[in-house]
């Protein structure tokens, strides 16, 4: 057995334990309600667990009654405090670094991550990967690519010294797991200082060309790949000369037929969003392997991991094991146990601090079992609006209009200038008619009739406009692979980074 194979059969057996742990939950009201009932009694001393009375709590039902449903800005004067130094202010447990969010239309916000956080995100992810692991084969014997995000500013840091940031996916493992599968790793995490944005793709380009045998892809975005598959084929001639000459004839005769996945003939998985707006982008990611089996990721954020997929399985089994959840629908609130088929918003409590966070994505439960977590899929974000004088537009309504409009395959981003919108697209759309699609809904009808939104423009993008909207969230600072797919931006000034005819 190769070296890959044994790191690999290393964390698969060590990764057993999560997994069974995960599998061995029957009664699901009983364990979210001990992990809860635990969490709270560990930081009932804090700042907020003495404001909310978290010694007094014994049931879930005085924890809904007591603690109200937040957002982050309910917690941002407690997270400038812990920034400036303040301890046992949200959780008795130090803060190890804050990561920033990963909202593609709002501002950046920063997460408190503890070593509980970290440890519930892993009770998530080893299973997860035990179940590839085991279900996947020929995953095990070749080595793996987590995308990494280039750093372009220096580390920073609070001022009470407190990191800013992971810098890259593999750094959600533990420090042992971590060091281990840096064993395994197809790229070496020093690309992250290259000196510059395309500097980045092409050495990530080469190593991935020059890895011997490459057998899971784990990404975020599904564009994230595609623009490296891009970089790929430009920077191929630069490349080819570190290859041998029968991978390099190979790779040459694989590009010229956009079959990446005969570029990398031993992949086995791509994980990478295919959900919500990610849809269109994660279908075009099929036609570049079309014979690599792609699993679409669960739900996870910056503040919390929800759900796993399990190979064979439509969307991802709720992971009761990693933090309190609760559901609202229609204005009522239900725990795990009492989930029925449909949709609803997800509430989070987690061990980094945030308690009963009103998440704003909206998931769909495929079906539920009496003795097993039941099966969750992510469907969309709720708070995605764009709102100058009352329009509410919302980033799912925008992706009905593209699609209506037989654009929603091609680049499209609606986004704020001056008093109206603009349509930042691949396609030919005549004002007019995007004008009158997005009068469709109601309130930007009346905010057009009154004349408060000047009429809507398309611009006929050209180059590439992913990459082009990668590098405008990372320039404001977004961690490249954390960057979600969107058809609605509240940011405006977009004309600066796109190529326009």
């Amino acid at each position: 057995m190769n070296i890959c194979g044994l790191v690999n059969g290393a964390c698969r057996l060590m990764y057993g334990g999560e997994h069974r742990r995960f599998r061995a939950v029957h009664d699901i009201g009983k364990a979210q309600r001990e992990y809860l009932l635990s969490l709270l009694r560990k930081n009932a001393g804090t700042r907020y667990g003495r404001k909310y009375g978290f010694a007094d709590i014994g049931c879930y039902e005085r924890f809904a009654a007591k603690v109200p449903l937040t957002k982050y800005e309910d917690y941002e004067p407690y997270i400038n405090d812990i920034a400036e130094g303040a301890e046992n202010v949200l959780t008795a447990e130090k803060v190890l670094l804050f990561e920033p969010t990963s909202g593609s239309s709002g501002g950046k916000k920063l997460i408190p991550y503890t070593a509980s956080l970290k440890a519930e995100f892993q009770r998530g992810i080893k299973p997860w990967l035990y179940d590839i692991y085991t279900n996947v084969p020929g995953v095990m014997s070749g080595k793996s690519y987590w995308s990494i995000t280039p750093v372009t500013a220096g580390k920073t840091y609070t001022k009470a010294g407190i990191p800013v940031g992971f810098e890259e996916d593999a750094a959600y493992f533990g420090r042992f797991t971590q060091a281990l599968m840096d064993r395994i790793f197809a790229v070496d995490g020093s690309v992250k200082f290259s000196e510059s944005t395309e500097a980045f793709w092409l050495e990530t380009a080469r190593q991935l060309l020059n890895c011997g045998s490459l057998t899971l892809i784990s990404v975020w975005n599904p564009t994230f790949l595609t623009i490296l598959c891009e970089h790929i084929k430009r920077g191929f001639d630069n490349i080819r000369k570190s290859l041998p000459e029968k991978r390099a004839d190979g790779i040459y005769k694989a590009l010229c037929e956009d079959r990446f996945d005969r570029v990398f003939p031993d992949l086995r998985i791509i994980s990478c969003w295919a959900d919500g707006s990610a849809a269109e982008d994660a279908q075009a990611l099929r036609k570049l392997f079309p014979s690599v089996y792609m699993q679409p990721k669960g739900l996870l954020a910056t503040e919390y991991f929800a759900s796993f997929p399990l190979v064979g399985e439509e969307g991802g089994r709720l992971c009761v094991t990693s933090h309190f959840f609760e559901f609202m629908r229609d204005g009522g609130i239900c725990t795990a146990d009492g989930l029925r088929t449909g949709e609803y918003e997800l509430i989070v409590t987690t061990g980094g601090g945030l308690y009963r966070y009103m998440t704003g994505d909206v998931i769909e439960v495929i079906e539920t079992y009496p003795d097993a977590a039941p099966r969750i899929r992510f469907l969309r974000r709720s708070g995605i609006t764009s709102d100058l004088c009352g329009e509410k537009l919302t980033d799912e309504f925008v992706r009905g209009v593209c699609v209506k409009l037989g654009i929603a395959d091609k680049f499209c981003l609606l986004a704020p200038e001056n008093k109206g919108y603009v349509l930042y697209t691949e396609a030919d759309i005549p004002d007019d008619v995007l004008d009158r699609a997005l009068r469709e809904s109601y309130h930007y009808n009346y905010c057009r009739e009154l004349g408060q939104l000047t009429h809507a423009r398309a611009v006929k993008v050209t180059g590439n406009a992913k990459e082009a909207y990668l590098r405008r969230l990372t320039d404001d600072g977004m961690r490249l692979g954390d960057i979600k797919p969107a058809f609605l931006s509240r940011k405006s000034g977009w004309d600066i980074y796109f190529d326009r005819k």
